[in-house]
């Protein structure tokens, strides 16, 4: 709803206030802003509005559920119509009117904001204004691209419109976004004078003789930016991504026309992304699906809340470095545990650097020295006696990691979860000589820990209801997004990446050029192509992740597949991967090039054909994901989606494994895979719980 209170002297406010957590707007609440700007501009008593918030943030947004029910784009110009007339009402109708800013304002909060003659903010440290609606295959809908490159210029507005970009109240006052930052108990008195005191305020796009500020779209600034743009554009993702196409289309086409003609451009195309696949699949996988991990909806509720004050850290590599940091970022104290005195000293100088590198960036939360100060080097198991909770992130071998959490476990107190580090070794396995085995559980954290946010928490069936709920716990004083999983090999994420690993080898291994696998990833929305990743990886590291993922060799996805045999041959041939100058691809001072020895090795089977390996690329991770939920290794579809976009970077557009399927739909992936399965190999062949879904016309979501 929307309150009304008169602030004195003719002066108006407009106050939200959802029943909900934060502001939302919906059709209901645009409806309603209609209907007070026009009553309030035809009364001749009032002389100034000031649009405020009864909560400590102004609005979040759109109401994205609303907005994903919306089936056509004339639903969803249907909802948004009410609010853009509101807003042109606002800026048009010959009173100042004022955003009062409490606190965070993204999307259609800032739209509003922007419509506003001047905007005040209270002073709020932990504020965010911007547009994250392009991370969600959105784009803004209500003016954000016109009055925002209008109000700052093209070169600061992009970042914030085609990256999701937010920033603080500080950094919004200095691009001039913000007009003034005011201590919260004066905002609405310091709104109201502005009010009073400029009766003739308007919007500068709408004086004669206006300009974009900076450059315009045609000037040879403008062209050069553009070009620029699209360039990086087509290069990320493949240019899959249809919400930054919009976004830079919008720009370009709307900037060289008036406001109300920029307007309805952005509106038909917002109107189409939002009712369309890619927006949808990105909502419920980012939106809903994330929120909902990081809301613990699979933490045992009788276990009461725990907080982590002293944690450790067993393990100076990558890893171990990469959790210490979080966590002392997140007000923990860490100890640091690692062999000898001279390798603990090297981890910590590595995370003193990485934090120096965040600081120089703006992205350090707090002093180096601060940080740092939380963080304690050991080399003996008696410094951990009083943790909370202990993590060993050793290098992944069984019997050390088997022998480190005995260790642990002699050492901490009874209570005191065992977590182990692990990206495929289950822990049923590695707690088998703990004293109490219901204390170990899995937490896959991905690197680089400090940036992935994505944690796979891995219940043996041995792990108890607190020491999950514990974990939980842990993972949201961390800001990390858990998915929870149950133990086997290689448990979600790590099986499906596999799967993806392999084929591309089995690829190879026929002869197709890493060239030709690459640009079928990276043409189905993959950041990197999967030769490229699996150079990154290196040669011999992948061949010790396929042996370990190997089992028993009975595995269904293990199947007519020469991956193995493939990296080994490679290997004998000495092609261990860019670092080492060569391993699909050759490395010199001119950057890389095609190895010829490719073609002579891995004589071509048959012809590539770029949609035939996007099939496999992609059949192979949906098939396997469908056998983790008929193992039990998974529960819900959506979280095998949010661990993949998050995880290894699943094209987002497409939602995730299952989304895809239901993309797809079950019964064309049925016969796309039976088509597979008969050239290459029963690694592709249907699981009995998808050929049912496509008989009947089931998906995964609805």
């Amino acid at each position: 709803m929307i309150r009304q209170q008169d602030l004195g002297d003719g002066v108006i406010a407009l106050m939200y206030g959802s029943d909900k957590a934060v502001n939302t707007l919906d059709a209901a609440l645009n409806e309603e802003l209609a209907e007070r700007s026009a009553a309030l501009m035809a009364d001749g008593s009032v002389k100034g509005i000031v649009v405020g918030s009864d909560k400590d943030d102004f609005i979040a947004g759109g109401d994205l559920q609303e907005l994903m029910r919306a089936r056509d784009p004339d639903a969803v110009r249907a909802i948004v119509a009410p609010f853009l007339q509101a807003l042109r009402r606002l800026e048009t109708g010959g009173k100042p009117v004022v955003a009062a800013l409490t606190g965070t304002a993204l999307g259609g909060g800032l739209e509003l904001a922007l419509a506003c003659h001047h905007r005040i903010a209270a002073q709020n440290p932990g504020a965010r204004v911007g547009f994250p609606e392009a991370t969600l295959g959105l784009m803004p809908g209500a003016g954000g691209t016109q009055r925002l490159p209008r109000r700052i210029g093209i070169a600061a507005a992009a970042p914030l419109l085609l990256e999701g970009r937010r920033i603080t109240f500080e950094q919004a006052h200095e691009l001039g976004l913000v007009d003034e930052i005011v201590p919260a108990g004066e905002l609405l008195t310091r709104a109201k004078a502005w009010a009073l005191a400029h009766p003739d305020a308007s919007q500068p796009w709408d004086r004669k003789g206006f300009t974009v500020p900076g450059f315009g779209v045609q000037s040879p600034a403008g062209r050069q930016f553009f070009a620029g743009a699209w360039a990086r554009m087509r290069k990320t993702a493949g240019g899959t991504d249809e919400a930054a196409q919009a976004i830079l289309q919008v720009l370009h086409q709307g900037l060289q026309r008036g406001l109300d003609a920029g307007i309805a451009i952005e509106t038909r195309h917002f109107a189409r992304l939002a009712a369309g696949a890619s927006a949808r699949q990105r909502v419920r996988t980012l939106f809903t699906g994330v929120n909902r991990a990081r809301a613990m909806k699979a933490r045992p509720q009788a276990v009461p809340a725990s907080q982590v004050g002293h944690l450790g850290v067993v393990g100076g590599g990558v890893m171990g470095r990469g959790i210490a940091h979080i966590a002392a970022l997140a007000g923990v104290r860490v100890t640091l545990m690692d062999v000898d005195e001279a390798a603990g000293r090297r981890a910590i100088e590595a995370i003193r650097g990485n934090a120096m590198r965040e600081a120089e960036r703006g992205r350090l939360r707090m002093p180096v020295d601060t940080l740092m100060d939380r963080i304690a080097l050991a080399t003996q198991d008696g410094a951990l006696r009083d943790v909370d909770f202990v993590v060993e992130a050793v290098f992944e071998n069984a019997a050390l990691k088997q022998s480190v959490l005995q260790r642990m476990a002699r050492v901490v107190r009874d209570d005191v979860p065992l977590a182990s580090n692990t990206s495929t070794l289950p822990i049923g396995g590695l707690s088998t000589d703990l004293p109490n085995p219901a204390r170990a559980i899995g937490l896959h954290f991905f690197s680089p820990v400090d940036r992935m946010p994505l944690v796979e928490v891995v219940r043996a069936a041995q792990t108890d209801d607190a020491t999950l709920a514990r974990a939980l716990d842990f993972m949201k004083q961390l800001g990390k997004t858990p998915v929870v999983v149950r133990d086997g090999l290689g448990f979600y994420t790590s099986r499906i990446v596999t799967t993806y690993s392999s084929e591309t080898l089995n690829l190879v291994g026929e002869g197709v050029p890493p060239q030709w696998i690459d640009n079928a990833a990276v043409g189905a929305g993959f950041a990197l192509g999967a030769a490229s990743l699996a150079e990154l990886t290196t040669l011999p590291l992948l061949r010790d992740i396929l042996q370990s993922m190997r089992g028993d060799g009975r595995r269904i996805a293990n199947a007519g597949n020469v991956a193995e045999e493939t990296v080994a041959q490679l290997l004998a041939l000495g092609r261990v991967g860019k670092a080492a100058g060569g391993g699909l691809y050759d490395y010199g001072p001119e950057g890389r090039t095609a190895w010829p020895g490719l073609a002579t090795h891995f004589p071509q089977r048959e012809p590539p054909e770029l949609e035939t390996i996007r099939r496999r690329l992609l059949h192979v991770q949906s098939l396997e994901a469908v056998r983790c939920l008929d193992d039990g290794i998974l529960d819900d579809p959506l979280d095998g989606d949010v661990a993949a976009v998050l995880g290894w970077g699943y094209p987002s557009h497409l939602g995730g494994p299952f989304a895809y399927i239901d993309r797809l739909g079950a019964a064309r992936l049925c016969s796309e895979s039976d088509d597979l399965a008969r050239r290459y190999g029963a690694r592709f062949d249907v699981p009995a719980r998808l050929r049912r879904m496509a008989d009947a016309g089931e998906t995964f979501h609805t």
